[in-house]
Protein backbone atom coordinates (compact mmCIF):
# COMPACT_ATOMS: atom_id res chain seq x y z
CA UNK A 1 0.00 0.00 0.00
CA UNK A 2 1.30 3.47 -0.91
CA UNK A 3 0.86 6.24 1.65
CA UNK A 4 -1.18 9.09 0.10
CA UNK A 5 0.71 11.68 2.17
CA UNK A 6 4.41 10.84 1.68
CA UNK A 7 4.30 8.18 -1.05
CA UNK A 8 6.10 5.60 1.10
CA UNK A 9 5.25 1.91 0.57
CA UNK A 10 3.92 0.32 3.77
CA UNK A 11 2.34 -3.10 4.46
CA UNK A 12 -1.44 -3.29 4.09
CA UNK A 13 -3.22 -2.39 7.31
CA UNK A 14 -0.14 -0.83 8.93
CA UNK A 15 0.18 2.87 9.84
CA UNK A 16 2.74 4.97 7.99
CA UNK A 17 5.61 6.49 10.06
CA UNK A 18 4.75 9.94 8.67
CA UNK A 19 1.56 9.97 10.74
CA UNK A 20 -0.94 9.87 7.87
CA UNK A 21 -4.38 8.36 8.59
CA UNK A 22 -4.33 4.59 8.54
CA UNK A 23 -5.90 3.31 5.33
CA UNK A 24 -7.54 0.08 4.28
CA UNK A 25 -6.27 -2.46 1.80
CA UNK A 26 -9.60 -2.06 -0.06
CA UNK A 27 -9.32 0.64 -2.78
CA UNK A 28 -12.92 1.88 -2.41
CA UNK A 29 -12.67 2.27 1.38
CA UNK A 30 -9.25 3.83 0.83
CA UNK A 31 -10.78 6.45 -1.44
CA UNK A 32 -13.60 7.28 0.98
CA UNK A 33 -11.15 7.59 3.86
CA UNK A 34 -8.78 9.76 1.84
CA UNK A 35 -11.44 12.19 0.57
CA UNK A 36 -13.23 12.23 3.93
CA UNK A 37 -10.04 13.35 5.66
CA UNK A 38 -9.02 15.77 2.93
CA UNK A 39 -8.59 19.51 3.36
CA UNK A 40 -11.59 20.14 1.11
CA UNK A 41 -13.97 18.16 3.31
CA UNK A 42 -12.55 19.73 6.47
CA UNK A 43 -13.06 23.19 4.97
CA UNK A 44 -16.62 22.28 3.91
CA UNK A 45 -17.39 21.04 7.43
CA UNK A 46 -16.01 24.20 9.04
CA UNK A 47 -17.94 26.41 6.61
CA UNK A 48 -21.21 24.52 7.19
CA UNK A 49 -20.76 24.84 10.96
CA UNK A 50 -20.08 28.57 10.54
CA UNK A 51 -23.19 28.93 8.37
CA UNK A 52 -25.33 27.31 11.09
CA UNK A 53 -23.75 29.43 13.83
CA UNK A 54 -24.20 32.72 11.98
CA UNK A 55 -27.78 31.77 11.07
CA UNK A 56 -28.54 31.28 14.77
CA UNK A 57 -26.94 34.63 15.63
CA UNK A 58 -28.93 36.33 12.86
CA UNK A 59 -32.16 34.77 14.12
CA UNK A 60 -31.47 35.94 17.66
CA UNK A 61 -30.92 39.37 16.16
CA UNK A 62 -34.71 39.65 15.99
CA UNK A 63 -34.48 40.61 19.68
CA UNK A 64 -33.81 44.15 18.45
CA UNK A 65 -37.30 44.16 16.91
CA UNK A 66 -38.79 43.04 20.22
CA UNK A 67 -36.95 45.85 21.99
CA UNK A 68 -38.43 48.35 19.53
CA UNK A 69 -41.91 47.01 20.28
CA UNK A 70 -41.25 47.44 23.99
CA UNK A 71 -40.21 51.04 23.32
CA UNK A 72 -43.31 51.90 21.29
CA UNK A 73 -45.59 50.17 23.77
CA UNK A 74 -44.14 52.10 26.69
CA UNK A 75 -44.32 55.47 24.89
CA UNK A 76 -47.79 55.20 23.37
CA UNK A 77 -49.72 54.31 26.50
CA UNK A 78 -50.49 50.65 25.82
CA UNK A 79 -52.04 48.88 28.80
CA UNK A 80 -49.04 47.24 30.55
CA UNK A 81 -51.20 44.48 32.09
CA UNK A 82 -51.93 43.22 28.58
CA UNK A 83 -48.88 44.37 26.65
CA UNK A 84 -46.04 43.01 28.80
CA UNK A 85 -47.36 39.45 29.21
CA UNK A 86 -48.01 39.32 25.47
CA UNK A 87 -44.49 40.55 24.66
CA UNK A 88 -42.93 38.08 27.12
CA UNK A 89 -44.76 35.24 25.42
CA UNK A 90 -43.66 36.51 21.99
CA UNK A 91 -40.02 36.78 23.10
CA UNK A 92 -40.06 33.29 24.62
CA UNK A 93 -41.67 31.75 21.53
CA UNK A 94 -39.13 33.47 19.28
CA UNK A 95 -36.20 32.08 21.26
CA UNK A 96 -37.72 28.61 21.41
CA UNK A 97 -38.50 28.72 17.69
CA UNK A 98 -34.91 29.65 16.80
CA UNK A 99 -33.49 26.83 18.93
CA UNK A 100 -35.97 24.27 17.60
CA UNK A 101 -35.45 25.26 13.95
CA UNK A 102 -31.67 25.06 14.35
CA UNK A 103 -31.59 21.49 15.73
CA UNK A 104 -31.58 19.69 12.31
CA UNK A 105 -28.77 21.89 10.94
CA UNK A 106 -26.75 21.42 14.14
CA UNK A 107 -27.13 17.63 13.92
CA UNK A 108 -26.04 17.65 10.27
CA UNK A 109 -22.90 19.54 11.30
CA UNK A 110 -22.31 16.93 14.03
CA UNK A 111 -22.66 14.16 11.43
CA UNK A 112 -20.11 15.83 9.16
CA UNK A 113 -17.62 16.17 12.03
CA UNK A 114 -18.12 12.51 12.99
CA UNK A 115 -17.47 11.41 9.41
CA UNK A 116 -14.32 13.53 9.22
CA UNK A 117 -13.05 12.17 12.53
CA UNK A 118 -13.54 8.53 11.49
CA UNK A 119 -11.72 9.20 8.21
CA UNK A 120 -8.85 10.79 10.17
CA UNK A 121 -8.70 7.86 12.60
CA UNK A 122 -5.16 6.44 12.82
CA UNK A 123 -6.17 3.30 14.75
CA UNK A 124 -8.09 1.48 12.03
CA UNK A 125 -8.42 1.46 8.26
CA UNK A 126 -12.21 1.10 8.31
CA UNK A 127 -14.76 3.92 8.05
CA UNK A 128 -17.64 4.30 10.50
CA UNK A 129 -20.95 5.28 8.91
CA UNK A 130 -22.56 6.85 12.00
CA UNK A 131 -22.05 10.40 10.72
CA UNK A 132 -23.47 9.50 7.31
CA UNK A 133 -26.51 7.90 8.98
CA UNK A 134 -27.18 11.08 10.97
CA UNK A 135 -26.99 13.18 7.80
CA UNK A 136 -29.30 10.75 5.99
CA UNK A 137 -31.96 10.83 8.74
CA UNK A 138 -31.85 14.63 8.91
CA UNK A 139 -32.12 14.84 5.12
CA UNK A 140 -35.27 12.70 5.19
CA UNK A 141 -36.74 14.89 7.95
CA UNK A 142 -35.91 18.06 5.97
CA UNK A 143 -37.53 16.59 2.86
CA UNK A 144 -40.74 15.82 4.76
CA UNK A 145 -40.83 19.27 6.37
CA UNK A 146 -40.29 21.09 3.07
CA UNK A 147 -42.97 19.00 1.37
CA UNK A 148 -45.46 19.72 4.18
CA UNK A 149 -44.72 23.46 4.23
CA UNK A 150 -44.86 24.00 0.47
CA UNK A 151 -47.91 21.74 0.09
CA UNK A 152 -49.71 23.72 2.83
CA UNK A 153 -48.89 27.04 1.15
CA UNK A 154 -50.07 25.67 -2.21
CA UNK A 155 -53.34 24.47 -0.65
CA UNK A 156 -53.98 27.89 0.91
CA UNK A 157 -53.25 29.62 -2.39
CA UNK A 158 -55.62 27.33 -4.28
CA UNK A 159 -58.37 28.05 -1.74
CA UNK A 160 -57.77 31.80 -2.10
CA UNK A 161 -57.87 31.52 -5.90
CA UNK A 162 -61.18 29.64 -5.73
CA UNK A 163 -62.65 32.30 -3.44
CA UNK A 164 -61.46 35.07 -5.77
CA UNK A 165 -62.98 33.29 -8.76
CA UNK A 166 -66.32 32.92 -6.98
CA UNK A 167 -66.37 36.61 -6.04
CA UNK A 168 -65.44 37.81 -9.51
CA UNK A 169 -68.98 37.65 -10.91
CA UNK A 170 -70.32 39.40 -7.82
CA UNK A 171 -67.85 42.27 -8.35
CA UNK A 172 -68.83 42.61 -12.00
CA UNK A 173 -72.49 42.86 -11.09
CA UNK A 174 -72.42 45.21 -8.07
CA UNK A 175 -69.19 47.18 -8.46
CA UNK A 176 -67.18 48.83 -11.14
CA UNK A 177 -65.07 46.77 -13.43
CA UNK A 178 -61.89 48.09 -11.73
CA UNK A 179 -62.54 45.90 -8.68
CA UNK A 180 -63.05 42.88 -10.89
CA UNK A 181 -59.83 43.64 -12.76
CA UNK A 182 -57.98 43.78 -9.44
CA UNK A 183 -59.38 40.34 -8.58
CA UNK A 184 -58.30 39.00 -11.97
CA UNK A 185 -54.78 40.39 -11.48
CA UNK A 186 -54.57 38.89 -7.98
CA UNK A 187 -55.75 35.52 -9.29
CA UNK A 188 -53.22 35.52 -12.12
CA UNK A 189 -50.43 36.54 -9.74
CA UNK A 190 -51.35 33.78 -7.29
CA UNK A 191 -51.53 31.28 -10.13
CA UNK A 192 -48.03 32.15 -11.36
CA UNK A 193 -46.69 32.03 -7.80
CA UNK A 194 -48.32 28.64 -7.26
CA UNK A 195 -46.66 27.26 -10.40
CA UNK A 196 -43.28 28.56 -9.21
CA UNK A 197 -43.79 26.98 -5.79
CA UNK A 198 -44.80 23.66 -7.36
CA UNK A 199 -41.67 23.71 -9.55
CA UNK A 200 -39.53 24.46 -6.49
CA UNK A 201 -41.17 21.58 -4.63
CA UNK A 202 -40.38 19.14 -7.45
CA UNK A 203 -36.81 20.46 -7.70
CA UNK A 204 -36.16 20.10 -3.98
CA UNK A 205 -37.69 16.63 -3.93
CA UNK A 206 -35.24 15.55 -6.66
CA UNK A 207 -32.40 17.21 -4.74
CA UNK A 208 -33.11 15.56 -1.39
CA UNK A 209 -33.79 12.16 -2.97
CA UNK A 210 -30.43 12.44 -4.78
CA UNK A 211 -28.68 13.29 -1.49
CA UNK A 212 -30.27 10.28 0.24
CA UNK A 213 -29.27 7.94 -2.59
CA UNK A 214 -25.68 9.23 -2.62
CA UNK A 215 -25.37 8.77 1.15
CA UNK A 216 -26.69 5.20 0.84
CA UNK A 217 -24.18 4.41 -1.92
CA UNK A 218 -21.24 5.85 0.01
CA UNK A 219 -22.28 3.86 3.09
CA UNK A 220 -22.54 0.67 1.03
CA UNK A 221 -19.08 1.23 -0.44
CA UNK A 222 -17.65 1.92 3.02
CA UNK A 223 -19.17 -1.26 4.45
CA UNK A 224 -18.79 -3.68 1.54
CA UNK A 225 -15.77 -2.21 -0.23
CA UNK A 226 -17.54 -2.27 -3.61
CA UNK A 227 -16.78 0.80 -5.79
CA UNK A 228 -19.81 2.85 -6.82
CA UNK A 229 -19.52 5.95 -9.01
CA UNK A 230 -23.23 6.76 -9.22
CA UNK A 231 -23.13 10.42 -8.21
CA UNK A 232 -25.87 12.25 -10.16
CA UNK A 233 -24.67 15.19 -12.21
CA UNK A 234 -27.91 16.88 -11.22
CA UNK A 235 -26.73 16.83 -7.59
CA UNK A 236 -23.29 18.31 -8.28
CA UNK A 237 -24.84 20.92 -10.58
CA UNK A 238 -27.58 21.84 -8.12
CA UNK A 239 -25.05 22.18 -5.28
CA UNK A 240 -23.06 24.55 -7.47
CA UNK A 241 -26.27 26.47 -8.24
CA UNK A 242 -27.09 26.73 -4.52
CA UNK A 243 -23.57 27.98 -3.89
CA UNK A 244 -23.88 30.73 -6.49
CA UNK A 245 -27.34 31.79 -5.26
CA UNK A 246 -26.22 31.86 -1.62
CA UNK A 247 -23.20 33.92 -2.61
CA UNK A 248 -25.40 36.50 -4.36
CA UNK A 249 -27.80 36.59 -1.43
CA UNK A 250 -24.94 36.90 1.03
CA UNK A 251 -23.44 39.86 -0.80
CA UNK A 252 -26.84 41.56 -0.86
CA UNK A 253 -27.40 40.84 2.86
CA UNK A 254 -24.06 42.25 3.99
CA UNK A 255 -25.56 45.75 3.94
CA UNK A 256 -28.78 45.10 5.85
CA UNK A 257 -27.69 42.17 8.06
CA UNK A 258 -23.92 41.52 8.09
CA UNK A 259 -24.22 38.41 10.29
CA UNK A 260 -26.75 36.77 7.97
CA UNK A 261 -24.65 37.80 4.96
CA UNK A 262 -21.52 36.17 6.36
CA UNK A 263 -23.51 33.00 7.08
CA UNK A 264 -24.82 32.92 3.51
CA UNK A 265 -21.32 33.35 2.09
CA UNK A 266 -20.04 30.51 4.30
CA UNK A 267 -22.88 28.32 3.06
CA UNK A 268 -22.11 29.24 -0.55
CA UNK A 269 -18.47 28.17 -0.17
CA UNK A 270 -19.59 24.95 1.55
CA UNK A 271 -21.98 24.01 -1.28
CA UNK A 272 -19.33 24.70 -3.93
CA UNK A 273 -16.73 22.59 -2.10
CA UNK A 274 -19.18 19.70 -1.67
CA UNK A 275 -19.97 19.83 -5.39
CA UNK A 276 -16.26 19.62 -6.24
CA UNK A 277 -15.72 16.80 -3.73
CA UNK A 278 -18.57 14.70 -5.11
CA UNK A 279 -17.29 15.23 -8.65
CA UNK A 280 -13.81 14.10 -7.58
CA UNK A 281 -15.35 11.12 -5.79
CA UNK A 282 -17.26 10.12 -8.94
CA UNK A 283 -14.19 10.43 -11.17
CA UNK A 284 -11.95 8.39 -8.88
CA UNK A 285 -14.59 5.71 -8.30
CA UNK A 286 -14.93 5.46 -12.08
CA UNK A 287 -11.20 4.73 -12.32
CA UNK A 288 -11.62 1.96 -9.74
CA UNK A 289 -14.55 0.49 -11.64
CA UNK A 290 -12.95 0.77 -15.08
CA UNK A 291 -9.17 0.82 -14.65
CA UNK A 292 -7.20 1.94 -17.72
CA UNK A 293 -5.90 -0.91 -19.87
CA UNK A 294 -2.12 -0.97 -20.08
CA UNK A 295 -0.84 -1.80 -23.60
CA UNK A 296 1.51 -4.78 -23.74
CA UNK A 297 4.03 -3.55 -26.31
CA UNK A 298 6.78 -5.93 -25.15
CA UNK A 299 5.02 -9.07 -26.40
CA UNK A 300 4.18 -7.68 -29.82
CA UNK A 301 6.32 -8.69 -32.84
CA UNK A 302 8.52 -6.00 -34.39
CA UNK A 303 7.02 -4.09 -37.28
CA UNK A 304 10.14 -4.17 -39.54
CA UNK A 305 10.28 -7.95 -39.98
CA UNK A 306 9.52 -9.34 -43.42
CA UNK A 307 7.98 -12.78 -43.72
CA UNK A 308 10.34 -15.31 -45.30
CA UNK A 309 9.92 -15.92 -49.04
CA UNK A 310 9.32 -19.44 -50.21
CA UNK A 311 11.72 -20.66 -52.95
CA UNK A 312 10.25 -21.26 -56.37
CA UNK A 313 11.44 -22.80 -59.65
CA UNK A 314 11.97 -21.14 -63.00
CA UNK A 315 8.46 -21.92 -63.98
CA UNK A 316 7.14 -20.29 -60.88
CA UNK A 317 6.09 -23.55 -59.32
CA UNK A 318 7.22 -24.69 -55.93
CA UNK A 319 9.77 -27.49 -56.32
CA UNK A 320 8.63 -30.87 -55.15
Amino acid sequence: MICPKCGRTVPDGMPCPCGAPMLSSNPAVNLIKTLGSSTKFLAATILYSAMVLFAIFAAFGSKALVDQLYYYGANYGVDPDVFYPMMSALEGSTTAGVVFASIPAILVAVGMWLFYSTCRNRQTGNVSTVGLTICKVLTIISLVMICVIIASVLFIMVVVMVVLASNMGYSYYYYATDNANVLIFAQVFLGIFAVVLAAMLVLYIFYYVSVIKVINRIKASAINGVPDNRIPRFLTGFLMFLGVMNALGGVASLITSPIAGIGSLAGAACFILMSLLLKEYRDKMTVLLFPPVQPMYGNMPPYNTVPPQQPSGQDGNIPQ
